[in-house]
């Protein structure tokens, strides 16, 4: 029995220990997000735009602030791209990595600012960002992106573009083209 018990307080010291790190990580990147917080694209959503999409090998994929990575993972599970991914939460960078690393996923997480990026090499950015951010990545893309370039935006609009596609699921998925 005691074991058991000791078991238990290690799992529930564990999961206390990973819960205060993603609370002070969140904490740390606050005034950079601006409030922002690492939310996880739910699975059905990211294959409805899987569904939507046609991707080769040869694609550039680019998800920002890709958080836990699981983007990253379902592109290349499925078509075998290697997406970059750019996150600032340092909790939410880790994970990321781990994930991947795990399931054996390419995908490059790259620990920093998207705004710092540069956005020209892509076929395909995705994000799920917080609508106060999307006005200044708007001009970004603009100022960066190739024309052909496919944008795919969860649950909130970019302010300044005009969709080709809304998939509306629990949540609505924007799809630009440049």
């Amino acid at each position: 029995m005691d074991r058991i018990l000791w078991i238990f307080l290690g799992i529930a010291g564990l999961l206390i220990l990973l819960k205060l790190a993603y609370a002070l990580s969140t904490a740390l990147v606050l005034p950079r997000t601006r409030g922002a917080m690492f939310v996880a694209t739910s699975r059905r959503m990211i294959q409805a735009i899987l569904e939507e999409l046609s991707l080769s090998p040869s694609s550039r994929v680019v998800d920002l602030g890709c958080g836990d990575g699981r983007f990253l993972r379902a592109v290349w599970q499925r078509y075998r791209v290697r997406a970059v991914g750019y996150e600032i939460n340092p909790f939410a960078w880790a994970l990321s990595r781990i994930l991947n690393a795990l399931f054996r996923v390419p995908a490059e997480v790259r620990f920093g600012d998207f705004m710092q990026a540069d956005l020209s090499g892509y076929d395909l950015i995705f994000c799920y960002l917080f609508p106060d951010v999307l006005p200044r990545l708007e001009e970004k893309i603009r100022r960066e992106a190739r024309p052909g370039t496919l944008i795919v935006s969860a649950n909130f609009p970019f302010p300044g573009l005009k969709p080709e596609k809304i998939l509306r699921l629990e949540d609505p998925i924007y799809f630009y083209r440049l």
